[in-house]
């Protein structure tokens, strides 16, 4: 070896880049990624879940909109749905620590704001919830017409 020079000592497989971002493999991983990009490609998007539409034909759960019992409403709908109160924070926007006193009943939805919040997340029909408890966007529109209380006769909204 001549004066100067120094001899690069690296592990074998230490100069391999990840396929996904490009940084250094570690010299354990034989394969063409790092773990963290590995374990995203394995994991699928997850889909929101959805409340299906037939849910706001049980007598139950509309008894809970008429009395404004919000926290009785999200445990019915997670009972007919099996949903777990994390799915039902994904889609509503509220907290699941929320959704658990809501349904615990030491907390009440007073604030308009939240109760706007949880109605959309759940698409609850305009026709249970009356259009002044929607956002202007997520109400009928003008060029749709929502079926109104005459045409489904057990339903009827009073403020």
């Amino acid at each position: 070896m001549l004066a100067g020079q120094t001899i690069e000592t690296r592990p074998p497989g230490s100069g391999r880049l990840c396929a996904d971002c490009g940084c250094r493999l570690n010299r354990y991983n034989d394969g063409r990624r790092c773990f963290a990009c590995s374990r995203n490609a394995a994991m699928p998007e997850a889909s929101a879940p959805a409340i299906p539409q037939d849910i706001w034909d049980d007598r139950e759960v509309q008894q809970a909109l008429v009395s404004r019992d919000f926290g009785s409403l999200c445990l019915r709908i997670r009972e007919l749905t099996s949903m777990r109160q994390d799915d039902l924070a994904l889609i509503t926007g509220l907290s699941q620590p929320y959704l658990s006193m809501l349904e615990s009943g030491q907390r009440k939805l007073t604030n308009i704001d939240k109760i706007v919040t949880l109605l959309d997340g759940m698409n609850v029909p305009t026709v249970l919830t009356g259009p002044m408890l929607r956002t202007p966007n997520r109400a009928t529109s003008p060029g749709t017409q929502s079926p109104g209380p005459s045409e489904n006769p057990q339903i009827r909204y009073t403020p």
